[in-house]
């Protein structure tokens, strides 16, 4: 058998994949290929014994990928790498699967965090990937004049439609962004806030309904249910069948979303792998929200869809630039997917934390609900708009929460072309960047003092005392510049219009049985906070 020949076309792979990526799926069906070639060489060949028709194409590919991934690993921690001098562990240097490990972990914030306190500053969390744990770093990577586009994290497997947030080219982006912003102008919102307030006041019903006989309540659960039912009718209007605050979840669409949303997270880190297993029949079980988000497209599009509608859905439907072409369907469910999926798991995820927060720090409650009850009407009225807006310690708890409870990672995105220079760094082109964000929210140099510590004073004139930091814009949960959430004001109205409703009608306590280490050791970061341990509850109807 000839050694020499797989050996040196693997090395030769090396070079040609370093300059001209392929895509997963078609790597694999280039060695399925080569592999039947080989075989196919051999059972030609009379001279050749059966037991070798496979053996020897399968040492031939075997050599060839030990030569291709020996040289690339060479390579990468080479001093001729482009990211040779910034640290990190040299299995990040490696390879991006123990990244995506992390990832699937659920502590990739946390994880983070340990690594610049070791490393400092500059992180190579990847073969070419870096982190950069500074707030001067924001503005160059999120919100320059140049904006970088998105990493190949944001593109999942072989999907036909393109979404919103899977756009990552930044002019593509910028039309469809166009299409939603009429969804979050000034007039659409005051109906969200309509929206909102009934749901919320459902809220406050369903918790009545779903306590057990000693007032216990699975809280986190009903906030989910919650932001299921608010972001259907937000996103298709009357059209929306999720009700989930009164029939529950039975199809388990909200467990379908988040296991889905953990395979695009960790996959994204690999996104050959994702391309590979994207073709297997089990995503098909990963998808079922995103069928249930077509199907109410297409109910939203058998309505008067062109008539004075605010919800996301008219915008997508109508065009008011008639020169503009219509969404494909697959693009409409793509949407409809991000924007029920995104404006439900998040904020609920951050409503849980807020709610642990408060009940956890028993003098926060308190001070809070006297500012309610000092300056709100009674439980059953609704708020006057821009009421909310004007409580200094309801806004100051949803600041301290976005900064404690939005556990996520960075935003990644691709240094253009001729490289940058950030923080006095120079950051060759192709280098994925991103900023961590939870870093950024427990950094001193961004809030001080204490600043794992839940003080919602830091947000009041006068913050901690002498010389505290409170940098609001070091909040980076909505992420910033042309790829910012569109849904930023929407979802800090949801916060507080949820907060103050079941401040006003109910006394809440953590029940007897609830475990903090378990709570806090079931947290997952995966883009929204998952959950594995409930938040119970014990809520009384307040008198009044």
């Amino acid at each position: 058998m000839d050694y020499a020949t797989p050996l040196l076309a693997g090395f030769l792979t090396c070079i040609f994949l370093h300059k001209c990526p392929v895509r997963g799926d078609v790597a694999l069906a280039i060695h399925m290929a080569i592999l039947f070639g080989c075989y196919l060489i051999r059972f030609f060949d009379g001279y050749v014994e059966r037991w070798q028709l496979l053996s020897d194409p399968l040492k031939t590919i075997f050599l060839h990928d030990s030569a291709t991934t020996l040289t690339t690993i060479a390579y990468r921690v080479s001093p001729i790498h482009p990211l040779y001098r910034f640290p990190g562990p040299l299995i990040h240097k490696i390879t991006s699967l123990q990244t995506a490990y992390i990832v699937y972990s659920g502590r990739r914030h946390l994880i983070v965090a340990g690594l610049h306190a070791r490393y400092g500053k500059y992180v190579r969390i990847g073969p070419n990937t870096l982190s950069i744990n500074s707030h001067v770093a924001v503005s160059p990577i999120y919100a320059s004049t140049v904006p970088m586009d998105k990493s190949r994290a944001y593109q999942f497997g072989d999907a036909k439609g393109k979404g919103l947030f899977f756009m990552r080219k930044v002019e593509e982006h910028n039309g469809r962004r166009r299409q939603w912003a009429g969804a979050f102008s000034v007039h659409s919102l005051k109906e969200h806030k309509i929206t909102l307030e009934r749901r919320a006041f459902e809220l406050v019903e369903c918790i009545g309904m779903r306590h057990d006989g000693n007032g216990v309540v699975n809280l986190s659960q009903c906030l989910h249910h919650f932001a299921y039912d608010a972001m259907g009718d937000i996103v298709f209007g009357n059209s929306s069948r999720l009700d989930l605050m009164k029939e529950g979840d039975p199809e388990g669409l909200i467990t379908s979303g988040q296991s889905a949303t953990i395979a695009f997270e960790s996959l994204g880190e690999v996104p050959s792998l994702s391309e590979i297993l994207w073709h297997l029949p089990v995503t098909d079980r990963l998808r079922r929200l995103e069928y249930y988000a077509g199907k109410l497209m297409t109910a939203r599009q058998n309505m008067d869809s062109c008539a004075e509608h605010h919800d996301l859905a008219s915008h997508l439907l109508c065009a008011s630039d008639p020169s503009r072409q219509k969404l494909p369907p697959e693009d409409l469910r793509a949407d409809a997917l991000f924007a029920i999926q995104a404006g439900s798991d998040t904020p609920a995820g951050v409503l849980t934390f807020l709610f642990y927060f408060l009940l956890s720090h028993r003098d926060v409650y308190d001070k809070l609900r006297e500012e309610l009850d000092d300056h709100l009407s009674t439980q059953g009225e609704g708020f006057i708009d821009g009421t909310l807006d004007e409580l200094p310690y309801l806004n100051a708890v949803v600041n301290e929460t976005l900064r404690l409870g939005t556990p996520f990672g960075g935003f990644p995105r691709v240094v253009p072309q001729g490289g940058i220079v950030i923080d006095d760094q120079f950051i060759p082109q192709d280098t994925i960047v991103s900023v961590p964000t939870y870093t950024q929210e427990i950094s001193e140099e961004n809030f001080w003092p204490e600043p794992l510590s839940f003080k919602p004073e830091r947000w009041l004139p006068g913050g901690l005392g002498p010389g505290s930091r409170a940098r609001k814009s070091a909040i980076m949960a909505f992420s910033y510049g042309p790829f910012g959430c569109l849904g930023k004001s929407l979802a800090i109205h949801e916060l507080l219009i949820v907060t103050a409703r079941l401040l006003l009608n109910y006394d809440l306590t953590l029940s007897a049985s609830f475990d903090h280490e378990a709570f806090s050791a079931g947290v997952y970061n995966i883009r929204a906070a998952l959950f594995s341990y409930p938040l119970l509850v014990v809520a009384t109807r307040r008198r009044g």
